[in-house]
């Protein structure tokens, strides 16, 4: 059975875990959790919102809309008692710097794992206003990975590898008032992060799939709408499809709810559902993310809690 790292922070069983390091398809899934408690809550239907620090994960195009530095940190909490001991979590950090008037730099990096393995993704990314209504991004990112040596008589036990991998965003503010069109291609180059010990695993190991992501988001008064179509190995045979709705909507001053969900066309799975809050006191800003695979409900989810801090 092949277990891929998303549903680790899913989580599951001691049982899956080590089934996980010991099967290629574990290798490297980061970026596909979603990054800050906000995209997460908006079931990460994000490529046409990326608003924030998170652009530079789902679309960098949106780093140009930013305004100023910001600095922001992740953390998930897993309500899940079947990996004691093994400190099984996700953290995220970014931080966006203004390049002149046109431009934004956003570095970020995000580690998925246990002491038992990792995985780890270092991202730089710019954002660049081409006109008014249209941005454009590019991520440079080193994703890596690394597994405690447990088993001798394991392939990957006691390895570590990584490769580079590259990104590009748009994002459109279309002729409809408050319509952005946002469009993410992840992975452009396929890039194996699993080269440096393919001689101990089968042809393939670890190239990662080319995503293409596909979203508009309305903005409408004082709430948020955003629907996105994800493909997981667009050029592939493969492929997954996904269909993700997420919306937000003000309660008070600076209070915000938010919920989503997703729907995934393929094996018979069903998705999740996500939900949160957000609350501004001046420079900062306060979320709460809670999801759910529908298909993995004895888990009992994920609390995702984020905070940033305008510089």
């Amino acid at each position: 059975m092949r277990f891929p790292l998303k549903n680790l922070v899913g989580p599951l069983t001691v049982i899956a875990a080590l089934a996980l390091v010991s099967t290629a398809d574990a290798v490297v899934n980061i970026q596909s959790l979603g990054a800050s408690a906000r995209s997460a809550a908006l079931g990460n239907a994000f490529v046409a919102v990326a608003d924030n620090g998170d652009a530079v994960f789902a679309n960098p195009a949106g780093l140009a809309l930013v305004k100023g530095r910001n600095l922001a940190y992740t953390n998930v909490s897993l309500l899940f008692s079947g990996i004691d001991g093994d400190n099984l979590g996700q953290h995220v950090a970014s931080f966006t710097q203004p390049l002149g008037s046109k431009m934004m730099l956003g570095l970020g990096y995000e580690r998925i794992g246990s002491d038992l393995m990792s995985e780890n993704g270092a991202f730089l990314s710019l954002g660049y206003q081409m006109s008014r209504n249209l941005q454009l991004g590019l991520t440079s990112k080193y994703l890596f990975w690394s597994v405690d040596d447990f088993d001798p008589a394991d392939p990957l036990s006691g390895e570590s590898a990584g490769a580079i991998g590259v990104d590009l965003g748009v994002l459109w503010t279309t002729p409809v008032q408050g319509a952005r069109l946002g469009v993410m291609l992840k992975n452009v180059n396929k890039p194996n992060v699993a080269a440096d010990v393919a001689g101990s695993l089968p042809s393939g190991a670890g190239e990662l799939p080319m995503d293409l992501a596909v979203g508009v988001s309305f903005n409408i008064s004082n709430s948020l709408v955003s629907v996105q179509w994800a493909t997981r190995d667009f050029t592939g045979d493969s492929s997954e499809n996904r269909l993700i709705v997420g919306g937000e909507t003000k309660l008070a001053q600076g209070l915000l709810l938010r919920a989503g969900g997703s729907r995934i066309f393929e094996d018979d799975t069903s998705g999740d559902l996500n939900a949160g809050l957000g609350y501004q006191w001046n420079k900062l800003l306060f979320d709460y993310g809670y999801h759910i695979p529908l298909d993995l409900t004895e888990t009992n989810g994920t609390h995702r809690f984020s905070l940033a801090w305008h510089l």
